[in-house]
């Protein structure tokens, strides 16, 4: 059987291949609203058809149903095993039962809802976009480039070759390079990396609801056993906070961590501590622990 160790390896694994496959989707998906945007009816380049615009946003939806949704449910589909994984790990440690098959339902609708709600926001201002540009005669590569941003922000795909060189280097340059093509994509090219972008909120919503799944079986399975005392447990790495530097692999009773955790720390999430952990992409877990 899995330990806690190894079931957290399994977690961080899981989560690197969630995420991968949405921003792969969130790849197409750019590329398939820019190219239907390409058609829109123009003079000289700019948009003036406001009944094609108004149309558009039925197309839009079609394609983030097809594109992002489906991937969504698809990363959806792989919680129970979770589930089953995580019910192996704890298992070392004692004798608990399973989840219920309806609250596994229940949990991976409610996470679904939460992928759905960016979904339509997107659609909302996709769309919205559209229509307004139309009625205002946009060029229309310039609409197509603002929409490309509001997917995937400093990372849309992109024909200038120097915005493609350094968005290479802010993924994968030392901190000193990173900083350094962040500063010019902002300044030069307007590519807002921390902004409102699709790709922003779909990506922390993709790890913290996996996390926050594998979460709510633990502390379910933990409090049905009569659990008082857990583990906050998963590997220290070089950019975890200070606050879970400081507790991981401590052991504390359920009255200390409700105290513990009432204080204020960067990137503290609301909710229920055993739930939100250490906060926004956290890959720290609670597990029971017996004497």
């Amino acid at each position: 059987m899995a330990t806690d160790n190894q079931h957290d390896d399994y977690l961080d694994r899981l989560a690197d291949s969630h995420l991968e496959r949405l921003l792969a989707a969130l790849s197409v998906l750019e590329n398939r609203i820019a190219d239907y945007l390409a058609t829109a009816p123009d003079q000289a380049g700019k948009l003036f058809d406001v009944e094609w615009a108004i149309s558009a946003r039925a197309e839009i939806q079609q394609i983030i149903e097809q594109e992002y949704s489906v991937t969504v449910q698809s990363l959806l589909d792989e919680y129970p095993e979770v589930e089953r994984r995580a019910l192996e790990m704890l298992n070392n440690y004692g004798d608990f039962a399973r989840t219920s098959p309806t609250v596994i339902r229940q949990l991976q609708r409610l996470t679904f809802q939460g992928f759905e709600d960016i979904g339509q926001t997107y659609l909302d201002t996709i769309a919205n976009e559209v229509y307004q540009n139309a009625l205002t005669g946009r060029p229309k590569a310039d609409m197509i480039k603002s929409i490309r941003q509001k997917i995937n922000g400093v990372y849309m795909q992109s024909d200038q070759a120097e915005i493609n060189r350094l968005v290479d280097i802010a993924k994968n340059g030392t901190a000193a390079q990173s900083k350094a093509a962040i500063d010019q994509l902002h300044t030069i090219y307007a590519a807002d990396k921390t902004g409102n972008n699709m790709r922003r909120y779909a990506s922390q919503i993709t790890q913290d609801s996996l996390m926050q799944f594998d979460a709510s079986i633990n502390v379910n399975a933990g409090i049905q056993a009569g659990a008082d005392k857990w583990k906050y447990y998963g590997d220290v790495i070089r950019d975890s906070r200070s606050f879970c530097r400081e507790h991981a692999g401590n052991t504390y009773t359920t009255e200390e961590i409700a105290e513990i955790w009432s204080g204020d720390w960067a990137g503290k999430a609301s909710g229920d501590p055993f739930i939100v952990r250490g906060g926004y992409n956290c890959r720290h877990h609670f597990r029971p622990v017996f004497d």
